[in-house]
């Protein structure tokens, strides 16, 4: 059997008796913010004079408007996400690429110094040769 907090919170000044799975904090802090938005619209001019159903609607109405910027400031923040990812990815190809032509450009400095090496014995040998025989 599931356990399920059971809870009293008020909301508008009415006590109301909530369960469920979350924990009674969690059940506190939606029933608060759900109190705080309508004192909001309370402050709004006209508000009380509207009959129930439609505070109820302007409240949801509300509620889903943060909602749905929440998600679309969620979608923009996935999107420059992978964004960020797939520039991360292509500056560590870079790095790559960059890294295996200085090992190619390393493995030329060593092969040409070993042919000047090779060189200047082959010059210093000549010398002597032609030193030798004049």
């Amino acid at each position: 059997m599931e356990n399920k907090a059971k809870l009293s919170v008020v909301i508008d000044g009415k006590v109301y008796m909530l369960s469920g799975g979350n924990s009674e904090a969690y059940m506190q802090r939606i029933a608060s913010y759900v109190d705080s938005k309508i004192r909001e619209l309370k402050l709004q001019s006209g508000y009380n004079k509207l009959p129930q159903e439609y505070k109820s609607i302007l409240l949801s109405l509300n509620i889903t408007e943060e909602l749905f910027k929440l998600q679309d400031e969620i979608n923009i923040f996935n999107q420059e996400h992978l964004e960020n990812e797939q520039e991360l990815y292509r500056l560590k190809q870079e790095i790559v690429d960059k890294e295996m032509r200085i090992d190619t450009a390393n493995k030329l400095v060593i092969e040409y110094k070993t042919k000047v090496n090779e060189m200047q014995k082959r010059i210093i040998e000549l010398e002597t040769r032609n030193g030798i025989h004049e």
